[in-house]
């Protein structure tokens, strides 16, 4: 009795898979590409899908965005967060990008006032030269900066007692820069000097 409820239960499971594989229309073919949906494969991906765009699902509220039907295509994540960082290495990873704009359209913002950070600022932040802990061997020996190979910036703990608003803490503690957000103060302290060196020239 047993093995028969086993085995009607087997069958159930095939059926369902068949069905759902020919109603997704997953195709794997004799070159070991894979299709999902009504499309060929794209040149030499191993794998290729026809639709909107993909959304990935955990267990929680969680999930992990793409949209193809854009002008151009959308990542999104929940909150308002997608991080390129390697789970199984607990290491961040980097990103190359022609260009880079940040959202700073007018009409989304709300509360704007004047700067209030300037040279004075710039004063207390020390720029450093440093090396990661966890600098992954292959990828330097791949991709290669010039010089020494030393990374420049400034230490997130030292900036978030001077800029507290550039400075993210993620959920596992770990603090990033928002270096982008300290371009404004740079071109409030050069407006500073700008007007002291006029100050000095008209005095003379």
């Amino acid at each position: 009795m047993r093995l028969t409820l086993m085995f009607r239960s087997v069958l159930a499971i095939a059926f369902l898979l068949i069905a759902s594989v020919s109603n997704a229309q997953i195709k794997y073919r004799s070159d070991g590409k894979l299709t999902i949906g009504n499309t060929e494969p794209e040149q030499f991906y191993g794998i290729t899908t026809y639709g909107g765009g993909m959304y990935f699902k955990s267990k929680t509220s969680n999930f992990f965005q793409i949209d193809v039907t854009p002008a151009a295509t959308r990542l999104a994540s929940h909150y308002d967060q997608v991080v390129f960082y390697n789970t199984r290495l607990s290491r961040f990873n980097s990103i190359q990008v022609q260009n880079v704009y940040n959202y700073s359209d007018a009409r989304a913002k709300t509360d704007i006032a004047k700067l209030n950070y300037g040279l004075s600022t710039v004063d207390k932040l020390n720029a450093v030269t440093y090396s990661f802990k966890d600098t992954d061997p292959a990828a330097a020996s791949m991709f290669k900066t010039g010089g020494n190979g030393k990374e420049i910036g400034l230490l997130a703990q030292e900036v978030e007692q001077v800029l507290p608003n550039v400075v993210l803490t993620d959920p596992d503690g770990k603090k990033l820069i928002n270096y982008t957000a300290i371009i404004p103060v740079m071109i409030q302290a050069i407006k500073e000097l700008k007007a002291e060196v006029e100050t000095l020239k008209a005095a003379k």
